[in-house]
């Protein structure tokens, strides 16, 4: 297995060639939060309408909402 330094240019730990880990993609999402587009439908309602979600199943999509 061959060790890998940082790219040159590219961000590192301080004292060291190695890079910082990235980021989560939730970690990624919760920095930067989208806010709604007005007029923008709701998946949820959308996906309910068109009997693609029973209503267990939404009201459990709805409880993992903030």
């Amino acid at each position: 297995m061959r060790r890998r330094g940082a790219a040159p240019g590219a961000p590192t730990i301080p004292g060291t060639a190695v890079t910082p880990p990235r980021r989560t993609l939730d970690d990624a999402a919760a920095a930067r939060p989208v806010p709604p587009v007005e007029g923008q439908l709701d998946l949820v309602d959308f996906w309910h309408g068109c009997g693609l979600l029973e209503d267990g199943q939404r009201a459990a999509l709805e409880a993992e909402q903030p």
